[in-house]
């Protein structure tokens, strides 16, 4: 049997012994000894990312991240230092942040060299006028939110890896928080970037994003996996931590009556800062096991926060009342609180999935025109990729919404997978790709905030067409002509 997808290259090292002393020569002299390590010891402190791909490789002991060279510098400088020298060498470099992210993005399939930016965590600025703060890529999103609580201020982006995800890691992915719907993905809290080029040249790039300076190239980085170019500060939004929140709850008879009240709600111009809508399968499976409130039905959580007490009051009133009258059912305000308090207890033992296990989250987005259908449509190549006998489950959720669409958030899973990695795999890829051509068929966007990495690149020309990849390609080659970062990442090599 073969695997759908060929993640592994058969080559553990793009780089003889030669080029590998050559190049930790180079970064010694450039920086310093104790930033590099090499070898086995470079495989052993930099696993990889927390994709199953990367997990059951490395189980199997044939590790998909395998740089030849880790170097981790502390300063922009060393960043330009390292990629001159990479560029002249024609070496692979993988940029590092926190190693949170789901796709294996962040793995060094080719070799090469990997630049972990973990080193790199300084405030650089902050501005309390304009509630503005420029840090560096390195910064961990939970450590960054602590410090601003002490000061009254917060990053409102809440990803559920928030412990380990990086600030910069977040942009490279256009990753997404909890608090999405009101205060949007990480593209709408990015006002500038300084990133560091294939050939070590560093770009400032305009301070703020509304401008008719040319184009606004800052968005041209978020979401480019490292592929373009190496984020080393970001100037991100802030908000003052809100006088108040209010939780409202509704079970509804069904998903569509569900989606339908969310609809009328962003339409209408009302931003709630949360709206979790469950099907039956993840209401029972999943936050009933958070909130034990006897959840038995499709249920929605609606948080509102805000600086105005009486504003959080009426919407929180007006969503309740567009609820009702789409059939919903309100339940007791504290399963909101509960789910809050207790949001990030499903990514740690029991609930996190664990080898020998199978898992991954297949992540959709559409226009209300087609998300009702995009969720029929996803769901079921889901539940039909595989034979009953793997006795997979799904449960899925709409956690993120806009004022034209919204998201399905299907997280599959089989408690046992096949004992050898060649079949583990391909049962892995038929249902990504079942998941991934339904939701291209409903008219949906391949991903919304997890990131393509080494999962979606192969659906990247179905997503974007062959004009739209020689667009994206040539862009590519503009930047980077030598090919050094992450070749082959997004399909783009």
């Amino acid at each position: 049997m073969t695997a759908v997808i060929d993640y592994f290259n058969g080559t553990s090292s793009v780089l003889s012994d030669r080029d590998v002393d050559r190049l930790s020569a180079a970064l010694a002299a450039a920086l310093s000894p104790d930033l590099i390590v090499t070898g086995e010891e470079a495989w052993r402190l930099f696993p990889g990312d927390q994709c199953w791909l990367t997990l059951i490789y490395a189980h199997h002991g044939k590790p998909l991240n395998r740089p030849d060279v880790v170097v981790s510098p502390h300063s922009t400088e060393q960043v330009s230092a390292v990629m001159r020298i990479a560029s002249e060498m024609g070496v692979p470099v993988t940029p590092l942040g926190g190693a949170s992210g789901v796709q294996g993005a962040a793995n060094a399939n080719c070799g090469g060299l990997q630049i972990d930016l973990r080193g790199m965590d300084k405030v650089r600025d902050l501005d309390l006028l304009s509630l503005t703060c420029t840090v560096e890529p390195g910064l961990i999103v939970k450590d960054f939110e602590e410090w601003l609580n002490e000061k009254g201020l917060s990053f409102t982006h809440y990803p559920a890896s928030a412990e380990w995800a990086s600030v910069g890691g977040s942009v490279a992915a256009r990753g997404s928080g909890v608090l999405s719907t009101k205060y949007g993905n990480i593209q709408d809290h990015v006002l500038s970037l300084e990133v560091v080029l294939p050939d070590g040249g560093i770009v400032q790039l305009p301070d703020v994003p509304k401008h008719a300076a040319g184009p606004e190239v800052t968005q041209l980085f978020v979401g480019s996996e490292g592929t373009l170019g190496i984020i080393t500060a970001v100037r991100v939004k802030l908000r003052r931590l809100p006088i108040k929140r209010s939780f409202r709850t509704f079970a509804f008879e069904s998903l569509g009556q569900g989606i339908e009240a969310g609809r009328q709600i962003m339409v209408s111009g009302l931003r709630p800062s949360v709206m979790r809508l469950y099907d039956m399968d993840a209401t029972v499976h999943s936050l009933e096991r958070a909130v034990a409130a006897g959840l038995s039905s499709e249920t929605m959580i609606i948080m509102i926060d805000g600086d105005h007490e009486r504003i959080v009051d009426i919407e929180a009133q007006l969503c309740g009342e567009i609820c009702a009258a789409h059939g919903g059912r309100e339940l007791s305000s504290s399963v909101g609180q509960t789910w809050w308090d207790n949001r990030y207890v499903f990514y740690h033992p029991p609930h996190a999935p664990e080898l020998p296990q199978i898992w991954c989250t297949m992540d959709a987005v559409s226009d209300f025109a087609r998300i009702e259908q995009l969720y029929h449509n996803v769901t079921k190549a889901i539940r039909e990729s595989v034979d009953p006998k793997w006795n997979l489950s799904l449960k899925t959720h709409l956690s993120h919404w806009f004022d034209w669409g919204s998201m399905i958030y299907p997280r599959f899973g089989i408690p046992k997978g096949p004992d050898d990695l060649e079949t583990a795999v391909d049962l892995h890829d038929r249902i990504v790709r079942a998941a991934s051509l339904a939701a291209l068929e409903s008219g949906g966007v391949l991903n919304d905030h997890h990131g393509v990495g080494m999962r979606l690149a192969p659906f990247m020309e179905d997503q974007f067409g062959e004009s739209g990849m020689r667009l994206l390609r040539g862009i590519k080659r503009g930047i980077d002509p030598k090919n050094v970062l992450c070749p082959g990442k997004l399909g783009l090599s």
